[in-house]
């Protein structure tokens, strides 16, 4: 079967040589060392079976299956016995697999995924090193066709995934232990291969520098399967920490198997195989046309589905002329769900695109059915670098901006159009060579916009689409489909109807359900369609099924789903403020011992792996932090709208009966009156509003939260407050009033008050202190806030603590008069260190000391200072701080030196990540014991441009895998590159660990 007469033979593992079967994919494979075997031609062979079937290949046996047959897999053969192989460096091996893979014939057009196992690994490795090496190449010479290079780029370009099995990418000392031993027992001696380990350990580390910065600039997605099983006398032979110093990469450990068998699953339904698929599946129908990092192989957008047809006729269709042609549209439309965003998504960031508009301006905006056109404008001006608050008139604004784009060349995605107005509106692309796209569900829209508009209709999936959609949701892996369940999950699909959200919806619901559950489901399902509905109800009751489901894993999910229809469309929801409301509400706990944070993203997660809510950005280790959205969520439109749809059919329409009233992004200037009187509302979401005044008539005696955050609200009545006497929950974040009234004293229920960026407050009332339940207390970016009242010592249950960017705020017991309250006594910084529970806590404000009983918060996970004055650190905080996840010393401008304790031995034990942005006086950084921050991942000195350098001891740090430099001196680098040159492990730092050495040149 080899398809090459090289001495570096290609195996085709399939197609057949026979066949003709379709091609998405490529797969190559790269064996590791030989033990057994002396002819290299058959490497593969013993590699890649079935473990305990040494008969069966399951690369060639199961995966073109599992794949739909549209794919080539090939494994590639090359000398690497320990015993008889000649004296080949790694990089001749790859040298030769070069020569031989970089042929036209091979047509390296499709997304390619490589899987190397051990030695294989760094053969893969070293491949990719010279394929970046090759491409770059700009005036090929004789040994360097053209043919070569070209072959080169495209080869590179194609690779979207890497798997590796077990690959010691730090060197290869414990395989030689392994290999000595093996040997030993047969009374032969090593040769060949293996005299060249301490040459590999040497070169690793340069080849991991090389590889990462490819894996980085051409965004390669990597996966990293690792032994979890000793071998017999020598144990683990690749530790797990050597995965871990991949960039970009995501890990599983394989407990059942051994440095041997992790590349050998028992069968198709062992998690390593179905990992395998699913990253396979990744790569192939994703990765290629979208250029967004892996996060994890359960959270793929898999309906990428059918999209490619679609997205090829696009490009054709949005590049068809040049810089110099007149403006153009492009027009998307299709009924809800169907996968209009996702296709502009793969539009916008496709190479083909990217390439066409290349210096153009890159525009996106979701306008939806009730936009906020002066917010859009004001988007578009910071876009384009441009004052946003030039004018208040929108006409005005939009005659402005027309003069600003009309110069310009620009690609203008409008996602999400539902109006003839919002269009006209924002229809300004008109220089050269621009294009707007846009997405709607009305076509009619599309005429309106250009009689010549180019227009593509969205229609639900193939039969074949969809199952495969179905199949990714409700069995995973996607190929284990039991026999006795397949008829049932195909009718499933079926009823799905081609719509992509429903059939990820439904078969997220479906997933782990036992055999018995699936026929009632079914029926169900079938009864949705039974009565005459428009097709958009119709799409609802279809996706009810999944909501009605949703309580059999947890009876908090629907209400936690309901929560996020609270909020504007398509607004992006920082993951803090669902867990301060959600801790507010009771629907994660609070209690001493209890994780909130924890079960809050355990909720999200369930909802996200069920298609209700779909995650924006990263999801990685999860921040408590208050001031970085590092998880944020959105909600898509139409699971938006179900949301309305049941809300609406189970509650009744009459608002005074009405359980949850939402009013949220509807540019409404006055409050509704039919909300003034809601007997029986449990929460009213006025969010995203116009609204600067509130009534003082108001009533809803169970009302258990009041969102009113992004409102200009300029005061509230002294009575409103009183008509909540249930309150637990009271968002006023971003209002413009400057005091709060005595009443809010009287709110005896309240959990959580969020005051979060209302710029002119200046003051708290005092009665403050009188809320014993409180527990979450949000004041970061009140900049005019001048202290806490005396009374914040009575918030004995007061868990977090927040008031970051209150640049004016004063601690102490000195007289604080203002023009509100006349004389008030401030808060001291000992009164809030006697709030033992909290977890918790962001201070700013003008002090130049902690107080020594700030060691008593015990419980705190994290800190942050923003004092500019601050001098010293108390000495006891790494020791008292166990629980400590982060800590954050930003803008501590007056700080010189950490105490030593900072780190010795046991120092600050939870710690995650350590922050000391713009502490600009601080000169040197302790030397570090070991066991200090043993769990420290990020280390941040950004502006610290007093730091002369840092310690050779921070190699004992074994879990770091960030170190920030940024905007720091040409010293500081001096003496990292030194430390580079002195310690293999400080190289690792930017190599396996990951880390990030901005600003300076390795």
């Amino acid at each position: 079967m080899a398809a090459s007469s090289s001495d570096w033979p290609v195996h085709q593992l399939w197609p057949p040589p026979e066949g003709n079967q379709r091609t998405e994919l490529d797969v190559v494979l790269f064996h590791g060392l030989q033990l057994t075997a002396n002819d290299s031609s058959d490497a593969w062979s013993s590699t890649w079976t079935q473990r305990g079937h040494d008969d069966i290949c399951w690369p060639q046996k199961w995966l073109p299956f599992d794949l739909l047959e549209a794919v080539r897999i090939f494994s590639v053969s090359y000398n690497a016995h320990v015993v008889t192989s000649p004296h080949d460096h790694v990089s001749e091996i790859a040298d030769n697999l070069f020569q031989t893979l970089i042929n036209p014939r091979y047509e390296w057009h499709h997304p390619i995924v490589l899987i190397g196992h051990s030695f294989g690994g760094l053969v893969l490795k070293s491949l990719v090193v010279k394929l970046k090496r090759a491409s770059t190449i700009r005036n090929p010479t004789n040994s360097w066709s053209k043919v070569t290079v070209q072959c080169a780029k495209v080869f590179l370009r194609n690779v979207r995934g890497v798997a590796f099995y077990a690959v010691p990418h730090a060197g290869a000392s414990n395989i030689a232990k392994y290999v000595n031993k093996l040997l030993r027992c047969n009374n032969r001696h090593h040769r060949g291969i293996m005299d060249n380990i301490q040459p590999w350990q040497r070169d690793m580390e340069q080849l991991s520098v090389d590889f990462d910065d490819i894996v980085h600039e051409n965004k390669i997605n990597i996966y990293a399967f690792c032994e979890g099983r000793p071998m017999e006398h020598v144990g683990i032979l690749v530790n797990f920490s050597s995965a871990q110093r991949l960039a970009r990469a995501h890990y599983y450990m394989v407990e059942d198997a051994n440095h041997m068998e992790v590349c050998k699953p028992p069968s198709k339904e062992h998690p390593s195989y179905g990992l395998l698929l699913q990253f396979i599946i990744t790569c192939g129908k994703v990765a290629r046309e979208c250029d967004q990092p892996l996060q994890d192989v359960h959270d793929l957008p898999q309906s990428m589905f059918g999209l490619e047809s679609y997205v090829k006729r696009i490009e054709t269709l949005v590049t068809l002329e040049g810089s110099d042609a007149a403006p153009r549209y492009v027009g998307v439309w299709g009924m809800g769900g169907v996968g209009k965003t996702l296709l502009l998504q793969t539009l916008y960031g496709s190479r083909e695109v990217q390439g066409h508009f290349e210096g153009a301006e890159f525009i996106w905006l979701t306008v939806g059915q009730t936009p906020d056109t002066m917010a859009l404008y004001r988007t578009l001006s910071k876009k384009l670098n441009l004052d946003p608050e030039l004018h208040a008139n929108p006409e005005d604004y939009k005659r402005y901006l027309h003069t600003q784009f009309i110069q310009k060349r620009v690609f203008l995605v409008l996602d999400d159009v539902w109006k003839d107005k919002a269009f006209d509106s924002l229809d300004l692309a008109k220089g050269k060579g621009s294009v707007t796209l846009l997405s709607t569900r009305n076509q009619s829209l599309l005429k309106r916009a250009s009689p010549h508009i180019r227009q593509e209709h969205m229609t639900p999936l193939s039969k074949e689409d969809s199952w495969s959609l179905f199949c990714v949701h409700a069995f995973r892996p996607p190929s284990n489909v039991p026999s006795e369940l397949k008829a049932l999950a195909q009718c499933m699909a079926e009823e799905c109807q081609g719509v992509p959200l429903a059939l990820k919806v439904i078969g997220g619901a479906m997933f782990r359900k036992a055999s018995c559950e699936w026929e009632p489901l079914l029926k169900k399902l079938r009864e949705s369609r039974m009565q005459e509905r428009p097709v958009e109800e119709e799409l609802y009751e279809r996706l009810k099924l999944g909501y009605d489901l949703l309580s059999e894993d947890d009876w908090r999910l629907k209400q936690c789903f309901h929560y996020f229809a609270a909020f504007p469309e398509d607004d992006v929801i920082p993951f803090h403020r669902v867990l301060f409301h959600w801790i507010g509400e009771g629907l994660v706990p609070a209690h001493d011992g209890d994780d909130p944070t924890a079960d809050a993203f355990s909720l999200l997660n369930k909802l996200r792996e069920r298609s209700f809510i779909e995650s924006h950005g990263e999801i990685d280790y999860i921040k408590v932090s208050y001031s970085e959205d590092f998880l944020r969520f959105k909600v898509h439109d139409v699971m938006r709208d179900l949301a309305f749809y049941i809300l609406e059919k189970d509650c009744g329409t009459p608002p005074a009966k009405q359980l949850y009233f939402y009013r949220a992004g509807q540019n409404l200037e006055e409050v509704p009156k039919e909300c003034t009187a809601i007997w029986e509302a449990l929460r009213l979401s006025l969010d995203t509003n116009k609204l600067a005044r509130l009534p003082e008539s108001f009533y809803a005696p169970k009302l258990v939260s009041l969102l009113l955050g992004s409102n200009p609200i300029v005061s509230l009545p002294a009575s409103f407050l009183s008509n909540f006497p249930k309150l637990r929950v009271l968002d006023l974040r971003s209002g413009q009033f400057h005091s709060l009234p005595e009443e809010l004293g009287d709110l005896k229920d309240l959990v959580c008050l969020d005051l979060a960026e209302c710029r002119n407050l200046e003051i708290l009332p005092d009665t403050i202190g009188k809320l014993h339940v409180l527990k979450c207390l949000i004041l970061g970016g009140c900049s005019e806030l001048k202290c806490l009242p005396s009374g914040v010592v009575g918030l004995t249950s007061l868990q977090l603590l927040h008031t970051q960017s209150c640049d004016k705020l004063c601690f102490g017991k000195s007289m604080v008069r203002t023009e509100y309250s006349g004389v008030t006594i401030g808060a001291s910084l000992e009164d809030i260190c006697g709030l033992v529970v909290l977890t918790e806590l962001g201070i700013s404000g003008e002090t130049d000391q902690l107080p020594h009983n700030i060691s008593a918060l015990t419980k705190l996970e994290f800190l942050e200072f923003n004092l500019h004055y601050l001098k010293t650190l108390p000495h006891e905080m790494p020791h008292a701080f166990k629980q400590l996840k982060e800590l954050d010393l930003w803008g501590c401008r007056s700080l010189k030196y950490l105490p030593r304790s900072f780190t010795c031995c046991g120092a600050f034990p939870a710690l995650i990540w350590f922050r000391l942005f713009e502490c600009s006086a601080l000169v040197e950084f302790p030397e570090v014991d070991e066991g200090a921050l043993p769990k420290l991942q990020t280390l941040d000195f950004t502006d610290c441009d007093s730091l002369k350098g840092l310690p050779l001891s921070l190699e004992v740090l074994t879990s770091l895998r960030k170190l920030t430099l940024l905007y720091c001196e040409e010293r500081l680098k001096d003496s990292c590159r030194t430390n580079c040159e002195k310690s293999l492990i400080w190289r690792r730092f930017n190599i396996q660990y990951g880390i990030e050495l901005f600003g300076i040149l390795i």
